[in-house]
């Protein structure tokens, strides 16, 4: 299965707040990791924000930001989502930016989108998208049962 991280749980990755371990198990899960490639972007806003309030030094944030293209096997060009991704946004009255990431999803086979965002969340699943989008800890119940199947 292809996973479609965003950013809300990409950032779970460096900085140990809620969710950090489910999110810290999707890296080792074996699953393909995805995303638009504008997720390093959104990540150093979030980054520079934890660095204003004193969650994370300077020195975190630019190891993280600098680490977050190894941790997916491909990262997508925004151009190629974001015809798709407007469409979304007016459907769902919700961020073009939250929107790439469930394109990505609806564009790849047996990709699903895995998001912190329980608004987004919720707004998507009224949508009719809630097979291609799963929360944090769905995700980990769904990459932890597929792992326990594969080792027996």
């Amino acid at each position: 299965m292809t996973l479609v991280i965003d950013t809300s749980v990409v950032v779970k990755w460096f900085v140990e707040e809620d969710g950090f371990e489910s999110a810290r198990s999707l890296i080792t899960s074996g699953q393909k990791r995805i995303a638009p490639e504008f997720v390093i972007a959104e990540m150093a806003n979030v980054l520079q924000r934890k660095v204003r309030t004193g969650e994370l030094g300077d020195l975190q944030a630019i190891t993280a930001l600098r680490s977050v293209p190894y941790f997916f096997e491909k990262l997508i060009p925004s151009t190629d989502l974001v015809e798709a991704a407007f469409t979304l946004s007016r459907v769902l009255d919700h961020s073009v930016y939250d929107c790439m990431f469930l394109a990505l999803a609806l564009n790849g086979q047996g990709a699903r989108l895995v998001t912190g965002d329980t608004k987004f969340l919720r707004k998507a699943t009224a949508a009719g998208y809630g097979e291609k989008i799963l929360n944090l800890d769905a995700a980990y119940a769904l990459v932890t049962t597929s792992q326990e199947n594969d080792n027996g």
